[in-house]
């Protein structure tokens, strides 16, 4: 077998077929015994500000040590950060440049929101409720 060098993730590894095996598989093991630590430290640090806090403010009843695990666990899937692919974020940072005849010509002027103010109060709401009865059979609530 020749020494050939694999990319896992955002590290290389190097060496031969068996090797780089058991080193991935390491590194795997290393992972998830890390993702327990934290889950039982979360787990563990919940519990003890749920049971401190909660009963005595809002009395509500204390937690067992699942319990709050799975509180982590909902909370993470409730308000993770993990809702689009990574690149969003990054491009989201990027800041585009435009030239100055595109921003004034994309911008929208005090006079052109004015104005756009009053096509609403005059003829927008109209519309919309037009719209909807002949879309949805709905009438408004000023009709």
């Amino acid at each position: 077998m020749s020494d050939c060098t694999v990319r896992a993730m955002n590290r290389e590894i190097h060496g031969k077929g068996p090797a780089k095996v058991i080193k991935v598989i390491g590194l795997v093991l290393l992972g998830l015994m890390g993702v327990t630590a934290l889950a039982i430290i979360f787990g563990i640090f919940v519990k003890f500000l749920w049971n401190a806090l909660l009963p005595d403010i809002f009395g509500l009843p204390e937690i067992g040590y699942w319990q709050a695990v799975g509180m982590v666990v909902l909370a993470h899937i409730f308000f993770g950060a993990h809702n689009g692919p990574p690149h969003f974020e990054r491009s989201a940072k990027k800041k585009i440049a435009l030239p100055a005849e595109k921003v004034e010509k994309y911008s929208l002027s005090r006079e052109m929101e004015r104005d756009y103010s009053e096509f609403w109060r005059e003829e927008g709401r109209e519309a919309f409720k037009s719209w909807m009865h002949r879309e949805n059979g709905v009438e408004s609530e000023e009709s």
